[in-house]
């Protein structure tokens, strides 16, 4: 069975576009892969439309550009998987999919799991 991504995904532009080298996607870290997949499975199922989840990644990342200021290093700002993470999980909360607490005790339980 071939499974293709849609292209809205994989051709995101501007300040949502997917971080690559040498085309392929980047991830450096376990968790961004696993955010990233989740995103794109549960938007293949027909739980939200996937302008919906992009809407909201661009969102995050304007305005955590303007609260933070030209002035604020690169380094200190958040990276591109935790505006993805921020996004998904509003998102989540605002379809109904998941309350805050839930999504909360989730988060809480992969951490403790990984120490």
């Amino acid at each position: 069975m071939t499974r293709t991504t849609d292209h809205r995904i994989t051709t995101m532009g501007g300040i949502a576009a997917l971080p690559r080298k040498s085309g392929e996607l980047v991830f450096h870290n376990q968790w961004e892969r696993r955010v990233f997949a989740m995103a794109v499975a549960l938007c293949e199922q027909g739980l939200y439309k996937w302008d919906d989840f992009r809407d909201h990644l661009i969102a995050e990342i304007a305005a955590v550009e303007r609260a933070e200021g030209a002035d604020t290093a690169h380094s200190l700002l958040p990276g591109y998987y935790e505006h993805w993470l921020a996004s998904f999980e509003r998102l989540l909360v605002e379809k109904g999919l998941f309350t805050k607490e839930e999504i909360d005790t989730r988060k809480a339980k992969l951490e403790s799991d990984q120490v």
